[in-house]
């Protein structure tokens, strides 16, 4: 069931402010005429003040409706709980308190779901637009895709995220058939599985590697986070802050088929999108490592390293895996024998020095200091959910 009124979804626990913030971004969006419903869901806290500000929020748009739970279910039941409104709604679209939306969040969520209706390897549709690589603790630019304004990833958001019914249905019957174990998943990048158990996105990620599925990302966000102190973010942090869309426009979508930018769990462009722009690449399989943080098995792989390979480029380009599509020959991005591969020298403290020079342009390793680059690690490091 597709709806042409996405239910929004506001999920709520003991952040009365952050709330107030979000609710306040609800009401400058554009809605079409008709039922726009809110639920506002908050999960049982020892303060009353969210409960208040939901009572008290005028919402002209449609029917508000909150759901209040007199037993705390944790961050993962409620999530779970938002998506399972699908059921009763059809299309939703889930906001967790400490965001904020562009006031086109609606018209993006809504002709995104539309779309993307009938599209088997699609599992969601984000809001927010990721602009780091968590695995690597590195930023990520995704390619341009030409007339489209969306990119597609193997992770699921939690920043700002909608689903039609058939995408939850698809993660319910998949977690029912599968449970929560997730350790005999193949391609689970470390930090995902690291995850706490309480994270439902730790699920839902598992659920898309192993279904082969993406998510939707637009390359402008309509939706960016606060990073307001909560159940898996100790103190607050700008570091999630992205620009969000502020003028209106007509989003362009196009297939995952027929997409160049496609990446997976790790934030790894697909080879078949290197072969489509390289083709010195079109008859050989790899797998694409060039943030260096998979052990990809026997055969070959396209990594970043000073070693020759069966051929070589420049490391220079941005995003780096443009040099490769452009075919810019030169040293440090190789597509090298597994076996060959000297794991030291990618390794090395040179190697993770010129990838920090790459994205940021330090004078000198001298200068900055280990300590500097420490501190740059654990700020890149997101608090995902």
């Amino acid at each position: 069931m597709t709806s042409a009124t996405p239910t929004i979804i506001v999920v709520g626990y003991n952040r009365p402010d952050s709330l107030r913030r979000l609710l306040g971004s609800l009401i400058k969006g554009h809605y079409p005429p008709g039922n726009v419903r809110l639920v506002i869901s908050l999960d049982a806290s020892n303060t009353p003040e969210p409960r208040k500000v939901a009572e008290a929020f005028d919402w002209p748009f449609g029917e508000k409706r909150i759901v209040a739970g007199d037993e705390r279910k944790g961050l993962r039941k409620h999530v779970l709980s938002c998506g399972d409104l699908t059921e009763e709604y059809g299309d939703v679209i889930v906001l967790e308190d400490d965001l904020y939306v562009s006031p086109y969040f609606y018209e993006y969520a809504t002709r995104a779901l539309a779309y993307y209706a009938d599209a088997e390897d699609v599992a969601g549709v984000s809001l927010y637009s990721l602009n780091f690589c968590q695995t690597a603790n590195l930023p990520f630019i995704p390619v341009d895709n030409g007339n489209s304004d969306v990119y597609f990833l193997q992770l699921a958001a939690s920043w700002g995220q909608a689903w039609s019914a058939k995408h939850w249905r698809g993660f319910r019957q998949w977690l029912a058939a599968n449970g929560t174990d997730i350790s005999n998943i193949r391609n689970i990048p470390p930090d995902v599985r690291a995850w706490p158990e309480s994270s439902w996105l730790k699920l839902y990620n598992a659920y898309i590697i192993d279904q082969n599925k993406f998510f939707v990302y637009p390359y402008c966000a309509l939706s960016t986070n606060f990073g307001d102190p909560g159940q898996h973010f100790t103190m607050a942090s700008s570091r999630f802050q992205v620009a969000v869309q502020q003028q209106s426009k007509e989003h362009r979508f196009t297939s995952l088929e027929d997409s160049l930018a496609v990446y997976d769990a790790y934030c790894e462009l697909l080879p078949r999108s290197i072969k489509r722009r390289n083709p010195k690449l079109a008859n050989h399989e790899f797998v694409v490592n060039l943030y260096g943080h998979k052990q990809p098995p026997a055969g070959l792989q396209l990594t970043r390293t000073s070693q020759r390979g069966v051929l070589n480029f420049e490391f220079s380009m941005k995003p780096m895996e443009l040099s490769v599509l452009n075919d810019i020959e030169g040293q440090g991005i190789a597509l090298i024998d597994t076996s060959e591969l000297d794991t030291q020298a990618q390794n090395s403290a040179q190697t993770e020095y010129d990838l920090y020079r790459f994205f940021y342009k330090f004078p000198s390793l001298k200068v900055i200091g280990f300590g500097i680059k420490e501190k740059i690690k654990l700020a890149l490091s997101g608090a995902r959910r």
